[in-house]
């Protein structure tokens, strides 16, 4: 049988961060759940689980704390027409065309912005701008700015019906970091830095106008797939119990979920941050659209008060979730601390683990391709709703049984990868206490296997 195609358009036309296999997110939909049935990601990011529960007729609630994530989401399942999307475009360019095509003939340096933008400064951080004061106006050119700003004021001026306007201001987000200076030569590479604010030491300046336009064709795309996809989608902000709607959308944090009532929710699927702080890489985006973005109740493994987030969220989910019914978490992190914090979280949710699965990836992310110690593969945590009964605490696992488990192992299998060790071993160390850093264990007790071809991880053997 064939794989599905990875690549589909509803997923293609807006850039997002950290997006699972729509495939597989929809089969977990599909066994967990019966047509009509409601589910829920609390974590929505930008609406594959949303989607995807419309998409095989259930009914969807999507919570995230970040409104650009509420907006693709909303964007992307709310029915529109492509004809009245071109008209509206059609008459954008009739306003907006022919005055950016001639900041091009202009010396830049004469060019001043004649109409609003954002001056918002960027995060510094990792993952965010590479030095401290960098605000969203240093990442374009000084007539790139100017063009952005005149077809920001364009789009926002022009007389359109409200649902062609969000899809204009849909379009220019999704093209928006083609407008900076973050856009690499062919000398360099091509595209963006995805996962960071940087302007590169060659860049090139994109016509802002052709840009926008290229990114409607996709947009366009989209639309008619998710139109022909998911048919008609009434969305609201109330539960989605309400007679004729069929989705719920909200902006608010995975540990507040109190509109929705106890015992209503027949499935669930989160993938939490685990290595991506979305608010940072979305600063871009909202400093445009006007959208504020609270960094302190983004729930982020890094940060001191992760375990508590990751048990209220938990609890709130344990008490929307019907009896007997499951939850499914997607984990992909290789840190002892965050390991122990979850599972804590877990067991102090009201929810029983019962079983852990590895999620292969297709496509791996930036992070992974870039990063060693960025996992190869995430891991499916399935939760349901019932306890087992109270036993014995679990024994924790110390360095020596790490160290045995892993000489087993590649006595076994021969030299093996870390990425492959820890694929391995996680299935049996997840549910219990961990007391040691898996990468120090190998560092004291194997020998690497240096490998000289580029982009290939270092193996661990035996001594």
């Amino acid at each position: 049988m064939t794989k599905p195609s990875y690549f589909q358009s509803r997923y293609l036309a807006h850039k997002y961060w950290g997006r699972r296999p729509w495939y597989v997110v929809r089969g977990l939909i599909e066994e967990n759940t019966c047509e009509g049935d409601v589910v829920l990601d609390s974590f929505c990011g930008s609406g594959t689980t949303v989607i995807e529960a419309l998409a095989t007729r259930r009914r969807a609630v999507g919570v995230d704390l970040n409104p650009m994530a509420v907006f693709i989401t909303r964007v992307t399942a709310t029915p529109a027409d492509p004809a009245a999307l071109t008209d509206a475009f059609e008459r954008l360019r009739a306003v907006a065309q022919a005055p950016i095509d001639r900041l091009y003939e202009r010396d830049p340096e004469g060019i001043v912005p004649e109409h609003w933008y954002p001056d918002v400064v960027l995060p510094h951080s990792s993952f965010g701008a590479a030095r401290k004061g960098v605000t969203v106006a240093h990442l374009f050119s000084r007539r790139n700015l100017a063009a952005t700003a005149f077809l920001w004021h364009a789009i926002n001026t022009l007389e359109c019906d409200p649902v062609s306007r969000d899809l204009l201001r849909y379009t220019f987000t999704a093209a928006l970091a083609q407008f900076t200076k973050m856009i690499r030569t062919k000398k360099e590479g091509t595209g963006w830095y995805v996962n960071a604010y940087r302007i590169p030491r060659s860049h090139r300046e994109n016509n802002v106008w052709h840009s926008y336009e290229n990114k409607l064709r996709a947009v366009l795309r989209m639309k008619r797939e998710s139109n022909e996809l998911l048919g008609h989608v009434e969305i609201t902000q109330a539960p989605p119990t309400t007679p004729g709607a069929t989705c719920c959308l909200r902006c608010g944090s995975a540990t507040d979920l109190s509109f929705l009532p106890d015992n209503s929710i027949d499935y669930v699927f989160i993938d939490p941050p685990w290595a991506i702080k979305y608010f940072d890489l979305s600063v871009l985006w909202c400093a445009w659209m006007g959208f504020p973005l609270n960094f302190d109740e983004e729930i982020f493994p890094h940060e001191a008060n992760f375990r508590e987030d990751m048990a209220r969220a938990l609890k709130e989910l344990a008490r929307v979730l019907r009896p007997g019914r499951r939850a499914t978490v997607n984990f992909a992190t290789r840190h002892t601390d965050q390991i122990n914090d979850l599972r804590e979280a877990i067991e102090h949710s009201g929810l029983e683990w019962t079983g852990t699965q590895t999620l292969q990836q297709d496509q791996l992310s930036f992070v992974q391709r870039q990063t060693d110690l960025a996992l190869k593969a995430n891991y499916l945590l399935t939760l349901e709703k019932w306890r087992a009964p109270a036993g014995a605490a679990a024994l924790p696992v110390t360095a020596d049984c790490v160290a045995a488990m892993i000489g087993a192992l590649l006595a076994r299998r021969g030299p093996l990868s870390y990425d492959e060790i820890f694929q391995h071993l996680y299935p049996e160390i997840a549910r219990r206490p961990l007391e040691c850093d898996i990468r120090r264990v190998l560092e004291r007790n194997f020998r690497l296997v240096e490998e000289r071809r580029p982009y290939v991880e270092p193996r661990w053997a035996a001594d």
